[in-house]
């Protein structure tokens, strides 16, 4: 097997997503395949401000709609990753 992979342009995975406060938006741990896995950490903190596990796509839509996180789109990521500039 070579060293060489090819480059991720989908976006996908889950990852958890916290709001203290109004203007406060964070986000934590990622997974590509394992929500389950981020929901069982966010229960053990037993806190609603520990987060909620969401799509990474949900989570990009978020941040741009509701928090005005000036985010390239999915194509200018593509574009970004084939030209070798991420």
């Amino acid at each position: 097997m070579s060293g060489n992979h090819a480059t991720q342009t989908k976006i996908e995975g889950y990852v958890v997503m916290s709001q203290s406060g109004p203007d406060n938006l964070g986000f934590g741990t990622y997974t590509r395949n394992h929500p389950a896995y981020l929901k069982e950490r966010i229960e053990a903190h037993q806190s609603p401000a520990a987060g909620v596990v969401v799509n990474v796509t949900r989570a990009r839509h978020i941040a741009r709609e509701y928090h005005g996180w000036d985010l390239p789109s999915e194509d200018e990521l593509c574009q970004q990753a084939m030209a070798g500039e991420t």
